[in-house]
């Protein structure tokens, strides 16, 4: 059974390797917004294909998507992590707040466990 690849082949900009993709989301960023909301974005995609794609110990990258899908992989996975521990929806909020606030180590960075896949 092949791993899944991410949808969006071509994507509009590329910046090291990575691509930058629309997502659903009412805030302002460096992000495009999709306008569509009736269709996946990137991280519908990563949740989606996640169950299967975390299983397999090599991924074949084809383009700069499958990339971002890497990387969304990654931090749902520090995202569960995280969750596991906590003992109430409150808590598990509050886990959250602090992980979408604190320091992720991003392709590059000495701490990120990937880095070879990224050059």
């Amino acid at each position: 059974m092949p791993a899944y690849h991410s949808s969006f082949l071509k994507p509009p900009e590329v910046i090291g390797n990575m691509a930058i993709l629309p997502f659903k989301t009412q805030f302002r960023g460096p992000a495009p917004i999709q306008t569509n909301s009736n269709e996946q974005d990137i991280i519908d995609e990563a949740i989606y294909y996640f169950k299967a794609n975390v299983f397999f110990r090599t991924y074949e990258i084809k383009s700069e998507a499958d990339r971002l899908l890497i990387y969304i992989t990654l931090y749902i996975t520090e995202c569960l992590k995280k969750l596991q521990k906590c003992s109430s929806k409150t808590q598990g909020q509050n886990e959250m707040k602090t992980l979408a606030l604190s320091r992720f180590d991003i392709p590059g960075d000495p701490g990120f466990p990937l880095n070879s896949v990224y050059r």
